[in-house]
């Protein structure tokens, strides 16, 4: 009997579910970068990787730098960066790919003036529920 919170998983219909998307994604010319923000786990990051992929999403700096000492070297960030972690995501860049998103002008120039690596940059955009980003004609 278990003393604390323990996964359990079925392996074989992981990985059944993993190809399943991986076909999906091939049938509509998609590139697949799936998002570990459900399972945060380097084993389960491996099934993907043996699928497969390269190139992952993570929700957090924190998760990015988890991933990143599994192997993982192409990240993509997929929440509004948060300008307080700069070294971190300084220090990422200098050793993996990475991604991040921004959702205003100023973190788009904050991260022009302390970036020191080559980083990707996406903007997410207000989609008409002004919740978060930027709208098309702010871009």
């Amino acid at each position: 009997m278990w003393k604390k919170p323990t996964l359990l998983i079925d392996t074989a219909k992981v990985q059944r579910n993993i190809d399943k998307m991986f076909r999906k994604a091939a049938r509509s010319n998609t590139a697949f970068r799936p998002h570990f923000k459900t399972h945060q786990s380097a084993e389960i990051g491996e099934l993907f990787r043996k699928s497969g992929t390269d190139q992952i999403t993570v929700s957090s700096v924190s998760m990015a730098q988890y991933f990143s000492g599994h192997g993982w070297n192409d990240i993509t960030i997929a929440f509004p960066v948060n300008l307080r972690e700069i070294d971190e995501i300084n220090e990422l860049a200098g050793k993996i790919r990475l991604n991040l998103l921004v959702d205003s002008a100023f973190s788009a120039t904050e991260l022009k003036k302390s970036l020191r690596n080559t980083t990707g940059i996406f903007i997410e955009l207000d989609n008409g529920y002004h919740r978060s980003g930027l709208l098309p004609e702010q871009t």
